[in-house]
């Protein structure tokens, strides 16, 4: 572990989806999905996609804005240039898929399942993200932004170039998932679970490291060594 406000990351470079030439959607997703294998420059507005349960298929510069799925499974999916903003996506599984730049603004995603998946520039901002599973997932440059990440499982992964800003990231598992140069000293971390291993390198502040004493299995005293005992 380091602790201070010494040791300096380069910045994060994260490339933002490419949302152009899309055209509002006629169609609800499961509908395109029933008859396409790739859904392509749409925007889909305030509704409600349900059922839906699909493998092996690719979205592509789209956009979806205030949309509730419920009951929906996109297996092995390929996400490439897609927005979802003021969405609900609880409870939405999104195993084995890969996200090429695709980014969450302000969603609810509660209990969804990421889990052995690819991510790599991705933005996560002012998210409720509790008990979100990216279990076995390899992160590469991603942004974590004012989430509440409470009680996730971000265990084993394989973590570069990542940023937790602001986030809650207490109770959260992060077993065997290496955090050597992972910034976490903007973050609530209490009561994180780790191995010693995984912690080495992480960069946290003061509070944080003698919160982190305890996984050490050490307790610390205080003594007053002008009163001569």
């Amino acid at each position: 572990m380091k602790a201070g406000k010494s040791f300096s990351m380069p910045p994060l470079r994260i490339v933002p989806p490419t949302l152009e030439g899309q055209t509002e959607s006629s169609k609800t997703l499961k509908e395109w999905l029933d008859t396409e294998e790739t859904v392509r420059g749409l925007c889909f507005n305030r509704h409600e996609e349900e059922d839906i349960d699909c493998s092996y298929r690719s979205i592509t510069n789209c956009t979806f804005s205030h949309i509730r799925f419920d009951r929906c499974k996109l297996k092995s999916t390929h996400f490439t240039d897609v927005r979802f903003e003021n969405c609900d996506l609880s409870n939405l599984s999104f195993a084995e898929s890969s996200l090429f730049r695709v980014e969450f603004i302000s969603c609810k995603l509660l209990g969804t399942n990421l889990p052995e998946c690819i991510l790599s520039h991705i933005t996560l901002k002012e998210c409720n993200a509790r008990y979100l599973n990216l279990c076995m997932s390899k992160i590469t440059q991603a942004r974590f932004s004012a989430c509440d990440l409470q009680s996730s499982d971000l265990s084993s992964c394989k973590f570069s170039s990542i940023a937790f800003e602001k986030c809650n990231l207490r109770e959260s598992e992060f077993s065997h998932t290496p955090l050597r140069s992972i910034d976490l000293s903007q973050s609530d971390i209490e009561g994180i679970r780790a191995n010693l291993s995984d912690l080495r390198g992480a960069i946290v502040n003061t509070r944080q490291a003698l919160d982190l004493t305890a996984l050490m299995g050490l307790k610390i005293t205080y003594t007053d060594w002008n009163s001569g005992e």
